[in-house]
């Protein structure tokens, strides 16, 4: 045995005693480990960053298949980092209260409109409504204060997929309060 093969298998049983890896990891399969979950807003803030490096090497090269590579990684970005401020929005929305209709709500759909564009507050609860508004079935309702107005949500085919439409009173169609009646006779105002 030649003296440079008896030092490096010196070295490599050196190693393997020493726990520093040796001849038995060299044999020994790497099992990968699990992938650690990622968060959505985590997801989001790296596809920005993978957006933005794939637009400054588009714009570097002036190549057709890197500006289509930078849009498709922009869009992805852009739909994970909406999804992120929907799900933020949606912890920090408290779920309704059961409420007490008022008597002067008007009859749906005569007395009411799409609320167009709907506030973050709405488009929340539209989600939240979802599942509970397609187990009754398409047109399915419920009319409900979210954000200090009273909103009618339907249940809506749109195309192949379920949605919920949001409603808000038609500006005049709800009754101005009507001022208290006056006192019976004999009792004094306090």
């Amino acid at each position: 045995m030649s003296a440079f093969a008896f030092v490096l298998l010196m070295m490599l049983l050196s190693k393997q005693q020493g726990g520093g890896g040796g001849i038995s990891s060299i044999f020994t399969p790497a099992v990968p480990s699990a992938p650690k979950p990622v968060s959505l807003p985590e997801a989001a803030a790296a596809a920005q960053a993978d957006a933005k490096k794939a637009t400054e090497l588009a714009r570097q090269t002036r190549l057709a298949q890197h500006a289509a590579s930078a849009k498709q990684k922009q869009t992805t970005a852009a739909v994970l980092t909406q999804a992120a401020k929907t799900q933020a929005a949606a912890k920090t929305t408290p779920p309704p209260w059961p409420q007490a209709k008022p008597n002067g709500l008007p009859p749906f759909p005569a007395g009411w409109v799409p609320h167009n564009p709907p506030p973050q507050a709405v488009q929340t609860r539209a989600w939240q409504l979802l599942p509970v508004l397609w187990k009754q079935g398409a047109n399915a309702r419920k009319s409900e204060q979210t954000a200090g107005e009273w909103v009618t949500y339907v249940a809506q085919a749109m195309g192949a997929k379920k949605g919920v439409v949001a409603y808000k009173v038609r500006p005049g169609a709800m009754p101005t309060a009507s001022p208290s009646p006056p006192p019976p006779s004999g009792q004094a105002n306090a």
